[in-house]
């Protein structure tokens, strides 16, 4: 009954946000943080239209309709809706699918309310995932538009997991856990997972380098991006990211090159890291050399490796924003269902303090690097023709990134979602 009145709270909050909403919003007077880090923030006004950002000004803007509601955001700033690059949204106990929606649309609200915007779900259950960016879009709950993968891997993997989770789906055979065994299995199984929805495939272990390459080849020809994990055992991350993935998560993982042989066992590699395997630099200079050759972003998961005492994330991750592999802002964490802290401000806050991106920096991977390993080209920026996913903020996020804790206003796609002041 309480889980209901939450819910129900939610509903009528978020219905009466948007019953303010007007159909041209201008915000005037912020300083513009325009979300690619090379691109010097200036004050100047956002004009909002049809959902998407209609122009950015930089001189005083005449002949306002009256139409448009004006805010003065003079002493403010303005930035991209942030994006969580990896969540797991979709991975609970769904033997109760009501009590299961009810938790997860707690957990997208306070989402919202914190500024993302978009989210990057890094596997989950396709149905439940489906039915959750549904809502989402007409209205239903209050959340951040919800973007997911289909993970693959060996039928050695799924076997030893086995099947107690995600309603009692037999893992491995779904469209959205797929175990491939050979290259035969991929050209189904990507169409089978393009028709549940997902906008990549994560390729996530216990398959060889020649598996890797036809899966990422057989997602791109299909369409859909190719997402994968650092190590993907027995194979080797040189081997991950010569397959041209998308994107590599966990940091820590690519600590597994220096390993000798041409492939890895997992319980062995894990042992040698236990007992405290000293980074080799150039090793890894060359992985991360081959990974800016190819455009490969890094998800490090900092925040996570950091929880688990897995040193070596930082110092792979300090190094490749040295030599200029982009990264993404992606926490692997488990997030709050009422307003608390979420852990992707965690994440910032280490990419800014330990791993020596500069505040622009680690923007850009919270918003524009976020959309672009996503595959969307539509928001991330604050430039004409981008959707407006817009966060106001009180502070300069450049000074503090606790700037981002509270936003006094969320607008997603052109409407204010959540806001502390009255328009």
């Amino acid at each position: 009954m309480y889980k209901l009145k939450i819910l129900v709270s939610l509903l009528l909050w978020q219905g009466a946000i948007y019953a303010q909403n007007p159909k041209k919003i201008l915000l005037k007077n912020a300083t513009i943080i325009d979300g690619e880090a090379t691109v010097k923030p200036r004050i100047g006004s956002v004009l909002i239209e049809n959902g998407k950002v209609k122009s950015v000004s930089y001189v005083p803007m005449k002949d306002i309709s009256s139409q448009t509601k004006v805010i003065d955001c003079t002493g403010k700033f303005i930035t991209p809706g942030l994006m969580d690059a990896h969540v797991h949204l979709g991975t609970a106990d769904l033997k109760n699918l009501k009590r299961a929606h009810a938790t997860t649309d707690s957990i997208m609200g306070n989402l919202l309310k914190h500024g993302i915007t978009t989210v990057r779900d890094m596997a989950g259950n396709a149905p439940f995932l489906a039915e959750c960016k549904r809502k989402v879009q007409e209205g239903q709950v209050a959340g951040p538009e919800i973007f997911y993968a289909a993970q693959f891997a060996g039928s050695g993997y799924f076997k030893k997991i086995g099947n107690g989770r995600d309603g009692g789906v037999d893992l491995g055979n779904s469209a959205w856990y797929r175990a491939i065994n050979s290259k035969a299995d991929v050209k189904p199984a990507i169409a089978s997972a393009k028709k549940a929805g997902v906008t990549g495939i994560k390729i996530y272990a216990d398959l060889s380098k020649e598996l890797i390459l036809e899966i990422t080849n057989e997602a791109h020809q299909a369409g859909l991006l190719a997402w994968a994990h650092g190590a993907i055992f027995p194979s080797k991350p040189m081997d991950v990211a010569k397959s041209n993935v998308n994107s590599m998560s966990h940091a820590n993982d690519l600590v597994f090159q220096q390993i000798k042989g041409d492939t890895i066992e997992i319980g062995a590699a894990w042992a040698q890291l236990y007992k405290g395997l000293k980074l080799d630099d150039k090793v890894r200079d060359q992985l991360l050399l081959e990974m800016k050759k190819r455009g490969t972003f890094l998800d490090p998961t900092v925040f996570h490796a950091e929880n688990n005492k897995m040193v070596n994330a930082v110092l792979i991750t300090r190094r490749a924003n040295e030599l200029g592999v982009k990264i993404v802002t992606g926490t692997d964490w488990i997030y709050p269902t009422k307003n608390e802290s979420v852990p992707l401000l965690d994440e910032m806050k280490l990419l800014l303090g330990k791993c020596g991106l500069s505040p622009l920096q680690v923007i850009e991977a919270a918003t524009w690097n976020g959309a672009l390993v996503t595959g969307l080209k539509d928001r991330g920026l604050i430039r004409v023709g981008k959707r407006a996913d817009l966060l106001i903020l009180s502070s300069d996020p450049l000074v503090s990134l606790n700037a981002f804790e509270r936003p006094e206003m969320v607008i997603k796609q052109g409407k204010v979602a959540v806001s502390s002041a009255r328009l």
